[in-house]
């Protein structure tokens, strides 16, 4: 597959973290043909020969200044929480004229750590795609295709008149994503309504199943509805604790606008009885 067509190819891509996202990245540019050469960066060496081996990537490194003092564009796949530190590692050996970005669901911390170390070439990605299986051998190449990908910077921009920023987008839209250009304090905001959200309801929605003194019968009996939250719950809750903490204050906000519209749908309900 090459979808890729009038896109000029990147000739060295740097993926750092080879897990779900970061692997499906790499699936994606190489079945498109958007990238020469595409090389993983993980600290899990086993985790990144298999990587190699399932032609996720081309080559790996486990250290982070090897792996990308070639590349001309770095993506960073990593937990939210790590993300700031491994651009100030990116930053001590990546090539001056490299594109960075990262693929991380929270970008405040994010965006301010990278537009402090690279300047404009740091350009704050979130494709809104993923699943609750995790690792390179979970990667998908068409995992990102129709999805939209925020275009994040620290402040208001104009897409067209940015040229990283543009030059992301291009890439996004070559990878058969929807490119969405914002500013990240409306992205965290808008990520803790739509994403964060929904998976703080759906663990506590597991929880309160669990806490059922019914709950092997009620999982029997239960339909699709019940499937749909539970596969949002099933996420990796490492993961979540880190994205939860980076956007709290949005998060908060999103909880208390929820609490407010249960208790109206509370009191409905309860002024339905005879």
């Amino acid at each position: 597959m090459s979808d890729g067509a009038g896109f000029p190819p990147f000739a060295c891509v740097t993926i750092v973290g080879v897990g779900l996202m970061g692997g499906s990245l790499g699936l994606a540019l190489k079945a498109r043909g958007l990238a020469q050469r595409v090389v993983g960066v993980d600290t899990n060496a086993q985790s990144l020969a298999q990587a190699q081996d399932w032609g996720v990537v081309d080559s790996g490194a486990t250290d982070l200044a090897d792996g990308v003092r070639e590349a001309d564009l770095v993506a960073v796949a990593a937990p939210v929480g790590v993300i700031p530190a491994l651009l100030e590692g990116i930053s001590a050996a990546a090539r001056p004229d490299a594109l960075v970005t990262d693929l991380g669901s929270t970008k405040g911390r994010i965006v301010a750590a990278g537009s402090r170390l690279f300047g404009p070439r740091f350009v704050g990605g979130h494709p809104m795609a993923g699943g609750v299986e995790s690792g390179a051998g979970a990667a998908r190449a068409d995992l990102f295709a129709g999805a939209a990908w925020l275009i994040v910077r620290a402040e208001p921009f104009i897409l067209e008149q940015d040229p990283f920023a543009s030059r992301l987008a291009a890439l996004v839209a070559a990878l058969g994503a929807r490119p969405l250009p914002m500013e990240a304090t409306c992205h965290d905001r808008l990520a803790a309504l739509v994403s964060h959200l929904p998976h703080a309801l759906s663990f506590a929605f597991a929880r309160t199943v669990a806490a059922s003194e019914d709950a092997a019968l009620a999982r029997e009996m239960a339909g699709g509805s019940y499937r749909d939250l539970m596969r949002v719950a099933a996420a990796d809750p490492t993961l979540w604790q880190g994205i939860f903490r980076d956007n709290q204050d949005a998060l908060l906000a999103a909880l208390i606008a929820f609490e407010t519209h249960l208790r109206d749908l509370k009191r409905s309900i309860e002024n339905t009885r005879d």
